[in-house]
């Protein structure tokens, strides 16, 4: 069931970013009717026009700033921004659709590759050893505490004897600050033991090399890490995003709007992922084929 899921959703990523893309490219396409084109930049412009105010409100931008706004997009400049803004949003909705299509792609291969009895057995490990090691240290460093907190009681001890004794030097004399020395020792250790134990690339198991062979790294003991994106640049996405949402304040000139292409697809020689080298090389060719 859990591999049907994934296969439809490798599917319908592909299918959403095929769309998401093709949508774009007929935004930019000059082979639109003249008619279709107006119709087209003068719903864009509204359109651009209300969503930049909708995300200025949401972010408790000052009145002024949206009556300077209003009047910015009826300048020539804004006028441009607001051409330009509608196929920037089209463009940033592929480059994210194909970031899902990329991450499903691989989601799909990693479950292929790990079991959940897999999964399960390195929690289990992972949770033992943590929980061990947790449970030892806090045992030694309250012992830790609890001998530099007696040696106060020893210290005095110590003082009557050598007053018992007409003040002569005693080995008992000494007694309070090894006891003060063994318990930060005895803390210390504790301490030390609470810490991860490192990883010992020796002890590296089939499992682990298989996972990173197959998948290019280890999601079990990498649980927070992603996969490769489609291009060599992951982040034009989100300058896109950000350039947008700027733009409500930054008021930009024509010169200074980001240039609107699918980015370059990076090569999928390398990628351990069969699955995500079939993605990669479905980009390729999709674009090779729109570049005609």
């Amino acid at each position: 069931m859990i591999d049907n899921d994934l296969s439809r959703a490798v599917t319908n990523t592909q299918a959403a970013a095929t769309a998401a893309v093709a949508a774009f490219n007929a935004s930019t396409s000059p082979e639109q009717p003249e008619g279709l084109q107006t119709s087209f930049t003068t719903t864009a412009r509204a359109t651009a026009a209300a969503s930049a105010t909708s995300y200025a409100t949401w972010q408790g931008v000052s009145e002024q700033r949206h009556i300077n706004y209003r009047l910015w997009v009826q300048s020539p400049d804004g006028q441009r921004y607001c051409d330009w803004a509608p196929r920037a949003s089209l463009l940033s909705q592929a480059i994210a659709a194909r970031d899902e299509a990329i991450l499903a792609a691989w989601r799909f291969d990693a479950s292929q590759v790990i079991s959940p009895a897999e999964q399960e057995a390195f929690a289990a490990s992972q949770a033992g050893t943590t929980t061990l090691r947790s449970k030892r240290s806090r045992s030694i460093r309250r012992g830790g505490i609890a001998l530099m907190l007696l040696s106060p009681v020893v210290w005095v001890f110590a003082y009557f004897f050598v007053l018992l004794t007409g003040g002569e030097v005693s080995m008992q004399a000494i007694l309070p600050v090894a006891w003060l020395l063994l318990g930060a020792g005895v803390v210390f250790a504790g301490a030390r033991m609470a810490r991860p134990l490192p990883t010992d690339d020796s002890d590296l198991t089939a499992g682990f090399a298989n996972r990173v062979a197959l998948l290019g790294f280890d999601p079990l003991t990498e649980p927070a890490r992603l996969p490769r994106l489609w291009t060599e640049d992951p982040k034009v996405g989100e300058r896109l995003d950000q350039f947008m949402r700027d733009s409500y304040t930054n008021f930009p000139t024509p010169s200074e709007l980001p240039a609107l292409r699918i980015p370059d697809v990076r090569s999928g020689r390398t990628e351990a992922s069969i699955q995500v080298r079939a993605v990669l090389e479905q980009f390729a060719a999709t674009d090779a084929l729109n570049r005609l």
